[in-house]
């Protein structure tokens, strides 16, 4: 089972619109690190030397504290609900941050 933890390929600015924002998926198994850099910017550091990737850029460093703690507690109800789980988010809110179980099965038990 995997948790998969959703990260920005680009730093998107304040202006840029959802649809163009690129994003990418981490499998939190393979996370050594959840860190600050000192501004807006949360991060996840990977096992590999100098693998690095940005979980969000948010509008003050305070917030990116709370997105930080957010995010991990969202990872640990996931891991201790068992079974495989997305945590997405729009990148810039704490407010936007979401678990959904995978595959997502409809009311009758189909995937």
């Amino acid at each position: 089972m995997s948790v998969l933890i959703q990260v920005l390929e680009q730093t998107p600015t304040a202006h840029t619109r959802w649809e163009h924002v690129k994003f990418a998926f981490v499998d939190w198994e393979y996370v050594t690190t959840l860190r600050l850099d000192g501004q807006c910017g949360v991060w996840l550091d990977g096992t590999k030397h100098g693998e690095s990737h940005r979980l969000a850029s948010t509008a003050t460093p305070g917030e990116a504290i709370f997105f930080l703690l957010t995010v991990f507690d969202r990872v640990a109800q996931c891991r201790r609900s068992g079974g495989s789980w997305i945590v997405g988010h729009d990148g810039r809110s704490v407010d936007s941050i979401r678990a959904t179980r995978f595959p997502v099965r409809s009311d009758d038990g189909t995937a």
